[in-house]
């Protein structure tokens, strides 16, 4: 059981965070609920979450503009946002918000646990780890991470910036140094003309 952990679903559903809460609470966490960007707000300025969860489309305020404002008050928690299959354009809101991850709907509830304690793991690692090389950042390299953890096929530099907003540039750097770290397994595409392809997945 993950005592002690505490996660916010941010969904104008009540079946949906019904469900969530039901299945995270019987796992041992504590769970709060808002249908609300706002009142997500209120909760947060008087208290920490591990995990945050938050659909798009919310009333008045969506939830790629409630990343944003979630994170001018809390710049650490893991965000993992909710979207439905081929919103692909969402998806980039999100991450350039400063989301984490997403987790399609309709929710599998046994890999949304299994998403939510890779970045749990993450974090944990990251704060063992605590001083970072110069030039990696602690909160972009949460969100590299959070997309490869997000496939399991191999993907590339080009497709990582894609999805996270990060320059291709710097998703190299951070490649590199989790190449160097071990935590990634590369794979080299030969063609007939040029270098070859480099393709990563978390190992």
């Amino acid at each position: 059981m993950n005592m002690g952990n505490n996660m916010l679903i941010i969904d104008d559903s009540e079946e949906i965070c019904f469900a969530i809460s039901e299945f995270f609470i019987y796992k041992g966490w504590s769970v709060e609920t808002a249908n609300s960007v706002e009142k997500s707000l209120e909760i947060l300025k008087n208290r920490k979450f591990d995990i945050i969860l938050i659909d798009y489309n919310m009333p008045y305020i969506n939830g790629a503009v409630g990343v944003k404002l979630i994170r001018a008050l809390d710049k650490d928690v893991s965000i993992i946002a909710l979207t439905v299959e081929g919103e692909e354009i969402v998806a980039e809101s999100f991450f350039e918000a400063g989301a984490n991850d997403f987790a399609i709907k309709p929710i599998k509830m046994l890999d949304l646990f299994s998403r939510v304690n890779v970045h749990l793991n993450n974090k944990k690692r990251l704060k063992d780890e605590e001083i970072l090389p110069k030039g990696i950042d602690k909160n972009t390299l949460n969100i590299v991470l959070g997309c490869l953890s997000n496939k399991k096929e191999y993907i590339d530099v080009d497709e990582i910036s894609n999805l996270t907003g990060v320059a291709t540039k710097t998703v190299n750097r951070y490649m590199n140094y989790l190449l160097d770290e071990e935590k990634v397994i590369l794979n080299n595409i030969y063609g007939k003309i040029g270098r070859p392809k480099k393709e990563y997945k978390l190992k």
